[in-house]
């Protein structure tokens, strides 16, 4: 580089400029005094993992068909509802009307009109949209491949990749917190699942702040169900088991016995 372009450098004083700790920090401060959501998923076990879900964060809910993952969700959305923060949904796995009426006393949620699948720069438009009428800042997305052109089965998982890396770019710059609900791979799942069970790309975990598994436990008992926390990058918990039960319409958290302690 020549000498002009250094003094050039040296001078700069754009947005981008390098900068050091200290002022990033009083700039940040200035900027955002606290997060911009902070919200409780309503199960305690959770809760205490993840210390909250924030702005920023995606988190990713995965487990096997039918076992779960879109109970979890609706869980979160009726609780999030609760402290008034109605979040956004796009449910593609379900019409309408079959994913309202799996709620009891309706909680307040926003949901387009009409979905449009394989559309990223639709589904960008809606989330902002929705931010500017309603101030909504927690979307749910049930779930990820319909985001993907499936058509591009040569290139599946960088096609996911991409849109993994869009939607964590989303949630920092929009100050949102995504969860993403995923298939996991094909196949039986008898034993423990874990992050690396989730199906196409391992960029999905490699990009969320956080995977939760989700995992039917009818060997305990026909409505009980387990959640583990694969990780969590901010409150640095791993492998953290939260066992559930769906009381009505939605998940709590099970006492367990002796027996199943020991």
């Amino acid at each position: 580089m020549d000498d002009s372009r250094i003094i050039q450098l040296a001078n700069y004083d754009g947005e981008d400029q390098i900068t050091t700790s200290h002022e990033m920090q009083i700039r940040l401060m200035a900027e955002k005094a606290a997060e911009y959501i902070n919200v409780k998923s309503g199960i305690t076990g959770i809760d205490l993992a993840c210390e909250g879900f924030r702005d920023g964060e995606l988190i990713t809910i995965s487990g096997p068909t039918k076992n779960g993952k879109t109970l979890l969700a609706q869980t979160f959305t009726y609780n999030f509802s609760r402290q008034g923060q109605p979040p956004l949904w796009f449910s593609f796995e379900v019409p309408a009307r079959q994913f309202l009426s799996q709620f009891s006393d309706l909680p307040l949620i926003y949901m387009p009109g009409k979905l449009k699948a394989r559309a990223m720069d639709w589904f960008e438009d809606r989330v902002y949209e929705s931010f500017a009428k309603f101030n909504t800042r927690i979307i749910f997305i049930d779930h990820l491949h319909f985001l993907v052109d499936m058509a591009k089965q040569g290139q599946m998982s960088i096609e996911i990749g991409t849109i993994i890396r869009k939607l964590k770019t989303m949630a920092v710059e929009g100050n949102f917190v995504i969860f993403l609900l995923c298939h996991t791979k094909m196949g039986r799942h008898d034993g423990t699942l874990s992050y690396e069970s989730i199906r196409d790309s391992s960029f999905i975990s490699q990009e969320s702040d956080s995977v939760i598994m989700v995992q039917r436990k009818p060997d305990i008992a026909d409505n009980a169900a387990r959640a583990r926390i694969e990780f969590h990058r901010r409150t640095g918990v791993m492998e953290r088991v939260v066992e559930l039960v769906k009381i009505g319409n939605y998940l709590k958290e099970r006492a367990i016995g002796r027996e199943e302690s020991r």
